[in-house]
């Protein structure tokens, strides 16, 4: 792997887009707030509010998503073409940067994508990414995104089982903390034996 870009390099590249990225994140959630209000009422006046605060935070705009993404194109390319050893780098490399917070909805893009008739690539990279991501701060959160990438694949007619059970290989092997002592590892394998998967995602596939 001689021409690989080295670990340092991948690490500057990121950490270039820290503080863009908290920048952009301030000024959503400053949006987000100030849009919402006071946090004290009743809960359905306070889900009534969520629209119109998120649509304020979307206002601010897409920020250096567009660029992160790019970067993330690479990234996941390399993870799946690297042995264990240097996935575990990669996603050490990218949990220490603040691009990490992009990652779901990196997994979100190339669904679309796929879906939308995107090359099969696109299925790879979403699985990486979610490797990468190694079941974010909520796994529920996190097997959903993986279950809309599993159906978005059956659409654009891409067997989704072989690059889960191969980039399982490449994933955690330790147990996650919040998820109920499952590794990504064997999320990713047993994927389609998960109750989530038969009771929200296989009745999609009919």
């Amino acid at each position: 792997m001689k021409d690989e870009p080295s670990f340092e390099a991948l690490a500057a590249r990121l950490e270039r887009f820290d503080m863009p990225i908290r920048v952009w994140q301030q000024a959503r959630e400053r949006a987000f707030s100030a849009a919402f209000g006071p946090k004290q009422g009743k809960l359905s006046n306070l889900m009534g509010r969520l629209p119109q605060a998120g649509g304020a935070a979307a206002s601010v705009g897409v920020g250096p998503r567009d660029e992160v993404f790019a970067l993330f194109d690479e990234i996941c390319d390399l993870y799946t073409r690297s042995d264990p050893a240097r996935c575990a780098i990669i996603r050490g490399v990218v949990h220490s940067r603040e691009a990490r917070v992009l990652l779901e909805g990196y997994v979100a893009y190339a669904s679309r994508l796929l879906q939308q008739g995107g090359r099969p690539e696109w299925l790879e990279r979403g699985v990486a990414a979610a490797s990468i991501d190694d079941q974010g701060d909520d796994y529920r959160d996190w097997l959903i995104r993986l279950g809309d990438l599993y159906v978005s694949a059956h659409v654009a007619h891409v067997d989704p089982s072989p690059v889960l059970k191969r980039i399982a290989k490449l994933s955690n092997p330790e147990p996650h903390g919040a998820s109920p002592g499952s590794s990504t590892r064997e999320l990713l394998s047993q994927f389609e034996n998960t109750s989530y998967f038969m009771t929200s995602v296989l009745p999609q596939l009919a």
